[in-house]
């Protein structure tokens, strides 16, 4: 078995990405493995020049402001003990994090799935699950709606 050294985390500050965390760092201890917090900073939105005159500066701006809150988040987790470090990347969401992937040498990925179904998931695509179909290391997807609590007694036998 491989030992766990380096776990990549993708962060997009939505309350999955973060319950996310939570599981890769509850995940990290046993191994004392260094956490790799990751945003993807997306072009596409920004590029069209009739939206945004000078979209690199805001691009820029916005990976400047990312990597701050990532930092702060490191910090917190160096004070828990959890060795942390960030990374901020442009590009299409599933490729960049494969690549850093990759580039890091994690030996595991830990990401949320927003758990959309139907249209908003054709429209909108999956990037955990074009993660899992495209990276070489183990992916560990922490699916994160709310699942009603089982009432006790309510199962058949």
């Amino acid at each position: 078995m491989t030992a766990i050294e380096r776990i990549l985390v993708p962060i997009d500050f939505s309350e999955s990405s973060l319950r996310a965390l939570d599981d890769a760092v509850e995940f990290s201890r046993p191994y004392e493995a260094e956490l790799i917090l990751l945003f993807v900073v997306e072009r596409g939105f920004y590029e069209s020049p009739l939206l945004v005159p000078d979209s690199g500066a805001l691009l820029k701006h916005q990976a400047r402001a990312t990597e701050e809150k990532l930092e702060e988040m490191c910090r917190d987790l160096g004070k828990q003990g959890v060795k942390c470090r960030t990374l901020v990347e442009f590009g299409v969401a599933y490729q960049a994090i494969i690549e850093a992937a990759n580039k890091a040498h994690a030996n595991l990925i830990v990401i949320s799935s927003h758990g959309r179904t139907g249209l908003a998931h054709v429209l909108i695509g999956s990037v955990a699950e074009r993660v899992v179909q495209h990276a070489v290391c183990p992916v560990l997807v922490i699916h994160t709606l709310r699942r009603p609590k089982r009432l006790t007694g309510t199962r058949k036998r």
